[in-house]
Order: C-alpha cells, then structure tokens, then sequence
C-alpha cells in the first residue's frame, strides 16, 4: 500500500498543470459564430492584413459548400498570388498586402487544382473526369482531359492554356524539378491517384492487376517542359518507385479498402 501511495504521487508530480493561482486562457474557438461571408474567426500569433471573398464562377450559391467549388492550393510568382480552385484558378496582385486586387480568373473545371509557378509557366493539375480539354463547363461535351495543365502567364490578366499533357490517372498533386545541368527544360513529377481511364479515351491506360503487362497504376508520371516552347510538352517516363530492383516486380503503398489494394 506504501509503495502504490508513493507511486501515485510521483505520477501526480509528474502530470502538467498550471501555476498555483493561475487558469489556462480559454480557447478563442468556443462560441464563434457560424456563417458564409460572416462567419466569426480566431486566431493566435496571426494578423489578418485582408480577406477576399471567392469571385463569381468559383462558388455554387445556393450550396457554398459545393465541393465543386473548393479552393485548393496557392502558388506564387513575383507580386502575385495564384490561387487554385476545383473549377480552375484566381490571379490576385499581392504587392500591398493589406490590400490584395483580384487580376483575372480563369473558369476551367477538372478539380484538384494544385499549382506550381515557374517563371511564365504555371502548371494546374486536373483529376476529375469533368475536366474538358478546351476548360468548357459541359462534361457531357468536348474531349475529356485528366492531367496537367500548363498556362502561359506572362500577362497575369489574360493567362493563356498553351498545353494539357494527358495521364491515365490525372493529375492528384504534382511537382516541379528542375536540372542544373539543364536549363532549357523545366519537369513535372505527377501523382494521379483517380481510377485508371478507360483505354478509348486516352490509348494505353490499362487497368491489369500488378502481375499483368504494363499496368497503369503503381507509377509517377514525369512531363518534360520545354522552357522555349511549353506547347512540346509530354510525358517522357512513368518510374514505378517502390519496384523491386531485383525482380521487377510492381510494389507500392497500400492504399485504404475498398480502394484497389497495392500489392
């Protein structure tokens, strides 16, 4: 019994507390008031300089929360931030801070929206199966586009697609590499985590299991940029990371059920 007491008191020694006489600050959290434009906000070691609401075309009024309409991540280049969106992206100048002014926005559906700047170069990926290669909003129309988007964004106000080089699982999130010894080229390392397409509407996407030929899944994706001439842009290699060097035998990470298990 003596030794359980003496236990227990050093366990209470031991746990965190707060100064005798003292209370923790309560959390600024509890009670905010809930809304869409007006929703109530806290913040700790922050300074909101501004706030932007999403201009028209990026938010579904009659459901703000349309996932449709999600703002997704931010890229910058210079004075300006690039911001990302499922329905495709907001340019704002950023050079006074505490007063950020919309340029353009380009309406061009496909969700994800991850984006990379290099230089002139903006990159978008592009995931969902309504993404259309000339950026229309009809998914029943046009040619279907899953990949990456590569804009010309020398003038912010009017960026210009000038490629879409098309993977068999979109494009989730992506990278931009660049080589030292190599500078005319600039590359995009993408992960399309999307169901593989169907082979009639981009030729060689397959979906065989890892013991069969060539399957789609299980593999990055690496697009070569030409700085000169983006418009060349193409897919150049598909590594398969986690292969066994030894066999070769397809490996990966194992993804969540019911998703198709990597073996």
């Amino acid at each position: 019994m003596i030794g359980a007491a003496a236990t227990a008191a050093v366990l209470v020694a031991l746990l965190p507390g707060t100064a005798s006489g003292q209370e923790s600050e309560p959390d600024p959290r509890i009670g905010l008031g809930a809304g869409w434009l007006d929703a109530q906000s806290a913040s700790s070691d922050l300074d909101l300089l501004a706030h932007r609401d999403k201009p028209a075309g990026f938010v579904n009024p009659a459901n703000p929360g349309d996932f449709g309409y999600v703002a997704s991540d931010l890229a910058f280049g210079g004075s300006h931030a690039f911001q990302g969106n499922y329905n495709g992206f907001n340019v704002y100048d950023i050079s006074q801070p505490a007063n950020p002014t919309l340029v353009s926005s380009v309406v061009c559906p496909g969700g994800q929206g991850d984006l990379s700047v290099y230089g002139n170069l903006l990159f978008m990926s592009v995931e969902e199966t309504r993404g259309r290669l000339d950026c229309g909003t009809d998914a029943s129309a046009g040619t279907r586009f899953q990949g990456v988007r590569v804009f010309d964004v020398s003038d912010v106000a009017n960026p210009v697609q000038v490629a879409a080089v098309q993977t068999c699982r979109g494009s989730h999130t992506h990278t931009v590499v660049t080589d030292p010894d190599d500078s005319a080229n600039v590359y995009v390392y993408v992960s399309g985590t999307a169901g593989v397409r169907p082979a009639s509407t981009m030729a060689g996407c397959n979906n065989t299991p890892a013991s069969g030929e060539d399957p789609s899944r299980w593999r990055i994706d690496v697009i070569k940029v030409p700085v000169a001439a983006p418009e060349q842009a193409a897919v150049v290699n598909n590594p398969r990371l986690f292969a066994d060097p030894q066999t070769g035998a397809v490996d990966g990470l194992q993804n969540t059920p019911p998703t198709t298990s990597h073996p």
